[in-house]
């Protein structure tokens, strides 16, 4: 949220500078909103454990991302912009996407029902956001993979191939 409109510095108000009438009236402003907060906290399947480094998205039904993010190491937490609408929460395509599938999108709490029972769909019709809590599971062969450690492209990797030009 952002001021649209005020007269004065609104991360400064001086009241002794403001005349009589306008310390009795007090000081007005329009604000405007420019986005909705989807945040959360995500844990893989088995161990409660944050999937750290791990790439999710909100898309729109047309399959365009909306947001992305990063599930951060401390308490897993991850956080969209989003405004009002019907999105899904994916994992973004990529290394995440080789390693990680969405076990449950979290709408519903830490027990959420699984996407394959309720698909993945989030729905942002409030003020105060939504709060999310993903369940994510290893994909079968990758229980000691790192995310974060995406594997080299190529003979010479992605440096090389840059570098080499």
């Amino acid at each position: 949220m952002r001021p649209r409109e005020a007269r004065y510095d609104l991360d400064n108000i001086q009241l002794g500078v403001l005349s009589g009438e306008e310390q009795q009236r007090g000081v007005e402003a329009i604000y405007e909103l420019d986005y909705l907060i989807v945040g959360g906290h995500a844990r893989e399947a088995g161990t409660n454990a944050p999937p750290r480094g791990v790439q999710l998205q909100l898309a729109a039904g047309n399959g365009k991302s909306i947001d992305d993010t990063l599930v951060v190491e401390n308490l897993g937490y991850l956080q969209f912009k989003s405004t009002p609408g019907v999105y899904r929460l994916e994992i973004r395509g990529g290394h995440s996407r080789e390693v990680f599938q969405l076990e449950s999108a979290g709408n519903e709490g830490w027990q959420s029902p699984t996407v394959e029972d309720v698909g993945s769909g989030i729905t942002v019709a409030s003020f105060e956001g939504v709060t999310l809590y993903p369940r994510l599971s290893r994909l079968p062969g990758k229980k000691h993979v790192d995310v974060l450690n995406v594997p080299e492209e190529g003979p010479g990797g992605v440096i090389h191939d840059i570098y080499s030009r």
